[in-house]
């Protein structure tokens, strides 16, 4: 079995955790640890997750991406994946993650996507 391996990319607004290798039961309490403790200290909450080099992930994977997604939300941001056309995008399209969850081919795409997808122009304004 491969580990899960996490890294952290500090970007000034939209900060990214790298993931790689299996994320399965027994490695997604690892990916909520880092997503939780970086979400906590930001606000508003804006993540990028790549999962460009994952080669697997489960429901409990998706889990935690849910549970992340709605703490970000509830911090006034949003979390947002970068994942290219494979295995892990499809599932994220068959169990509509990405229909919740903004979905990108690359890390500089998801940032240059706009500041936020949650809020109009003149609220996102006021947030920051």
């Amino acid at each position: 079995m491969d580990a899960l391996k996490i890294s952290f990319h500090g970007q000034a607004v939209w900060p990214v955790i790298q993931v790689a290798g299996q994320l399965d039961p027994e490695t997604r309490d690892q990916l909520r640890h880092q997503l939780d403790q970086l979400i906590a200290t930001r606000n508003p909450a804006r993540v990028i997750v790549d999962f460009s080099q994952l080669r697997l992930c489960d429901a409990s994977g998706l889990s935690a991406l849910i549970a992340a997604n709605r703490e970000a939300r509830r911090r006034h941001g949003e979390l947002r994946l970068v994942c290219p056309e494979g295995k892990v995008r499809r599932l994220l399209r068959l169990t509509q993650i990405a229909r919740m969850i903004p979905v990108f081919d690359s890390v500089p795409q998801a940032i240059a996507n706009g500041e936020s997808s949650l809020y109009p122009t003149a609220l996102r304004q006021g947030m920051q």
